[in-house]
C-alpha cells in the first residue's frame, strides 16, 4: 500500500492531491469527495490563512473546478486513514520540520490513544446516515490490544483423574479406591484429583485465536503495527471459512453471550460478534477506515491541563487541595466537599424586573493552585489553545479571537470570591499555545494581551493574558508520565499580586491603593426622616441606592460614577445624617461571600420605590438587612463616635475621588 503524509490545516490544491495519490484526475475527484463526505478534508477559500480556524463563511460546499486558484483543500483530521490502496497520515499542523516524520507521528498517535481511554475519540463508524461505514482499523486495534493486555478468550475445563497433579477428591478416593491399613491408618496408592484446564479446542478460544490473527496479518500488510507499538500475533493458520458460515458463527457466539456471566468476557464476545457481522455483510470489502480525530484542540486542551495539574474537576475538592498545603484548612471547615466551581457566581437575569436562576455554564479550561517561592498561593488561570500564531509586520494572525480573550477577564472576575476566601496571593492569566516544530526554542512566554477597557473597567491594573508557546513534545512527555518537571513552564508565566488592584476614576484619572487587611465598612448618607422610619418600623430591611451615572452639565455627556473597588467587600453598612447626629447600623446581603451590588435604571428602581427617580441615568443598589435601633454612636466597639469616623476616613484616604453624597468605604 502506498503511505502519503499530509499536513492538519495546509492548503492543498487539486494538483498537489492528484501528484500525491498517484492517481488520473477521475479517482482523485472520487477520493477528494469521499473524504468531505466523513468530514476530514474540506474545500476552503485560498485567501483563508493557514491553520487559522474555520468558520462557516470559509467552507465551500459543492464541487470546483480542477484547476481553480480561488479554492483549495485542507484537512482538518489528525490521525490514520486507510483508503482503498492508499494510508494516509495526517499529522498535527504545529509539525512544520519534516524529518523524523514517523517518529514525530507515532508520538501523535500515542497521546490519541491515551486521550481515547477516557474520551470517545474513536468510533466503531464513520459518518452518519447513509455515509456511515464500519470503522474496521478501530476494531482490529481494540481486539488487539485486549489480546495483549488479556491473553486468549478461555473456557476452563474440569479433569477429574487418577493421580493427577490437582486437589485430592477424598470423598471420590475413599469411595472408590482400595486403601491399605496399617497400624489404624489408612493408606490409599491411588487417589482421584480435581483440576481445571484451558480447553484449547474450545470453539471460541480457535475463533478468537483466527480474528487476531486476520488482524494482526491485516495491520502488518499496511505497516501499521510499528506506527501502534503492537507485535505481530499469527496465532493460527485457521481461517474464518473453517469456523462455519457467518450465521453459524454469530449463532455461536450469541449462544456463548447468553451462558458468560463476566462482564469483560462479556464485552469482548460482542466485539467479535460485531466484527463477524460487519466483515461479512456488504461492506465486506470495506475501503475507508480511520482512527483519529477532528477536535485535536481537545486534545491539546486535555494534555494542557495535565501537564498543569488542572483542579478545576470534582477530584480536587477543598479537603484534597488543603491536604496539598496551597490553601488553609482553617479556610474551608465546613466546605470540605466544594470544589473550585462552587465559587463561581452564576448570573442572575431579571425578566419584568423579577430575578431568575438558571445553571451557570462558566468553565474555565485550567485553574490550578501552586505554592510560591514568595510564600504566596499562586492562582493560574490557563487556557490550552489550538492555535499557531504568525506575525507579519504590525499584523497578527492565528489568532484567538476577542471572545477568546474577553473570557479568560471574565475567568478572573469570576473566581475573585475564591480568590478572597482562601487568601490567593498572586493571579496569572494565560493562553498556552503550541509552538512550531522547527522553531529552535524552548518553551517560552511569547507576549501578553494587556486589558485594554481600563477607563470603562473601574481598574486600571488587571493581569495581563499571557502567552506561554510551548513545545509540543514537552507537553506531550508530561500527558504520557514520561516528563514530570513542570516548575521551568510554571516559572514562565508572571505572577501578579492580588494586592495590586488599583481602583481607576475615570473623571479625573486619579488612582486609589486598596488596603485589603483590615474590616471593611459602608458608610452612606441617610436623610433624617429615612432613618426615623427605618428606627420606628417592622421591616428591618432596605435598598440603600446612589447614583452609577448622572448627566454632568459642563461636559454635556453622561458619566460613571466612580465606585469603591472593595464596595464588595463590605458586610456591615453605617447610615448617617447629613449633620452626623443620628446613625443606623445593618448588615449587607451577601452572595458568594461578596456583598450583592444590582445596577438598575432610573425606572426600574423608581418602580422599587414607588416614585419618580430623576437625579440619574442608573443607579448602584444594595440591600441593607436586620437594622439596628438609631444611635448617637456610629458603630459601638469599633466606631465610637463621629470624630473617630472622620479619623477613619481621613487616614484611610479611600474616598478622596468620590463625591459628597456617595457612599464611603473605611476599614477597621
Amino acid at each position: 500500500m502506498k503511505s502519503v503524509y499530509f499536513r492538519e490545516g495546509y492548503h492543498y490544491s487539486f494538483s498537489n492531491l492528484k501528484e500525491k495519490f498517484s492517481l488520473d484526475t477521475e479517482k482523485t475527484k472520487s477520493r477528494i469527495s469521499t473524504l468531505k463526505r466523513y468530514y476530514v478534508l474540506k474545500t476552503v477559500r485560498k485567501e483563508k490563512t493557514e491553520y487559522s480556524e474555520l468558520s462557516d463563511q470559509d467552507i465551500i460546499v459543492g464541487e470546483i473546478p480542477d484547476d481553480s486558484a480561488e479554492f483549495t483543500y485542507q484537512f482538518t483530521f489528525v490521525g490514520v486513514i486507510l483508503f482503498e490502496d492508499l494510508i494516509l497520515f495526517c499529522y498535527p499542523k504545529y509539525i512544520d520540520d519534516e524529518n523524523d516524520l514517523f517518529s514525530k507521528f507515532k508520538t501523535v498517535i500515542k497521546v490519541l490513544e491515551k486521550y481515547n481511554q477516557k474520551e470517545q475519540l474513536v468510533y466503531l463508524y464513520n459518518g452518519d446516515a447513509e455515509s456511515k461505514v464500519f470503522n474496521k482499523l478501530a476494531i482490529s486495534l481494540h481486539i488487539l490490544k485486549d489480546y495483549f493486555e488479556n491473553g486468549l478468550y478461555s473456557n476452563q475445563e474440569e479433569i477429574i483423574e487418577l493421580n493427577g497433579n490437582g486437589e485430592i477428591l477424598w470423598d471420590k478416593t475413599i469411595n472408590e479406591t482400595f486403601a491399605f491399613i496399617k497400624n489404624n491408618t489408612p493408606y490409599y496408592l491411588d487417589v482421584y484429583t480435581h483440576d481445571n484446564t484451558e480447553n484449547d479446542f474450545d470453539y471460541i478460544r480457535r475463533l478468537h485465536s483466527a480474528i487476531i490473527s486476520k488482524c494482526s496479518n491485516d495491520l502488518k500488510n499496511k505497516q501499521l503495527l510499528d506506527l501502534f507499538d503492537l507485535s505481530g500475533a499469527e496465532l493460527t493458520e485457521q481461517t474464518l471459512d473453517d469456523f462455519g458460515d457467518v450465521d453459524y458463527i454469530k449463532y455461536r457466539l450469541e449462544r456463548e453471550i447468553k451462558n458468560q456471566f463476566v462482564s469483560r468476557k462479556q464485552s469482548l464476545l460482542k466485539t467479535l460478534y460485531t466484527y463477524i457481522s460487519e466483515f461479512s455483510s456488504n461492506q465486506s470489502d470495506v475501503f475507508f477506515s480511520l482512527y483519529g480525530t477532528n477536535t485535536f484542540n481537545l486534545v491539546w486542551e486535555k494534555a494542557c491541563g495535565a501537564m498543569f495539574e488542572n483542579m478545576y474537576d470534582s477530584f480536587w475538592t477543598l479537603e484534597r487541595i488543603a491536604e496539598t498545603g496551597r490553601i488553609s484548612s482553617e479556610f474551608i471547615k465546613g466546605n470540605e466537599s466544594k470544589i473550585i466551581s462552587d465559587f463561581i457566581e452564576i448570573p442572575e437575569w431579571k425578566i419584568n424586573g423579577n430575578p431568575k436562576h438558571y445553571k451557570g455554564d462558566l468553565i474555565p479550561d485550567i485553574v490550578t493552585l501552586r505554592n510560591e517561592l514568595s510564600g504566596n498561593t499562586a492562582m493560574y488561570i490557563l487556557d490550552g489553545k489550538y492555535y499557531l500564531l504568525s506575525v507579519e509586520g504590525d499584523n497578527l494572525y492565528g489568532n484567538p479571537g476577542i471572545q477568546d480573550v474577553v473570557k479568560q477577564y471574565i475567568y478572573n472576575a469570576a473566581l475573585k470570591s475564591f480568590i478572597d476566601t482562601f487568601k490567593i496571593g498572586e493571579i496569572a492569566n494565560a493562553f498556552l499555545i503550541p509552538a512550531f516544530d522547527s522553531e529552535d526554542i524552548e518553551n517560552q512566554n511569547y507576549g501578553e494581551i494587556p486589558y485594554w477597557t481600563v477607563q470603562h473597567s473601574g481598574f486600571s491594573e488587571l493581569p495581563s493574558v499571557q502567552v506561554i508557546k510551548l513545545k509540543p513534545q514537552k507537553v506531550w512527555d508530561c500527558y504520557l508520565g514520561k516528563d514530570k518537571e513542570t516548575d521551568s513552564v510554571f516559572n514562565l508565566i508572571q505572577k501578579s499580586p492580588t494586592a495590586n488592584y488599583l481602583y481607576h476614576n475615570e473623571n479625573d484619572n486619579s488612582i486609589i491603593q486598596i488596603n485589603d487587611d483590615k474590616k471593611h465598612f459602608l458608610v452612606g448618607l441617610l436623610k433624617r426622616e429615612r432613618l426615623r422610619e427605618l428606627s420606628s418600623g417592622v421591616d428591618k430591611s432596605f435598598i440603600f441606592y446612589f447614583y452609577a451615572t448622572k448627566y454632568d452639565e459642563k461636559a454635556e455627556k453622561i458619566v460613571r460614577l466612580p465606585m469603591h473597588p472593595y464596595i464588595d467587600s463590605c458586610s456591615e453598612f453605617i447610615g448617617y445624617t447629613s449633620d452626623k447626629k443620628n446613625f443606623i447600623h445593618g448588615e449587607l446581603k451577601q452572595v458568594y461571600n461578596r456583598c450583592k451590588i444590582d445596577e438598575m435604571t432610573a425606572e426600574q428602581l423608581g418602580k422599587l420605590l414607588s416614585r419618580k427617580m430623576n437625579n440619574a441615568k442608573t443607579y448602584y443598589v444594595v440591600t441593607v438587612e436586620n437594622c439596628s435601633e438609631i444611635s448617637a454612636i456610629p458603630y459601638d466597639g469599633l466606631i465610637p463616635n463621629n470624630e473617630t469616623l472622620n479619623k477613619l476616613k481621613k487616614e484611610n484616604g479611600l474616598n478622596a475621588v468620590l463625591s459628597m453624597h456617595s457612599p464611603k468605604v473605611i476599614d477597621v
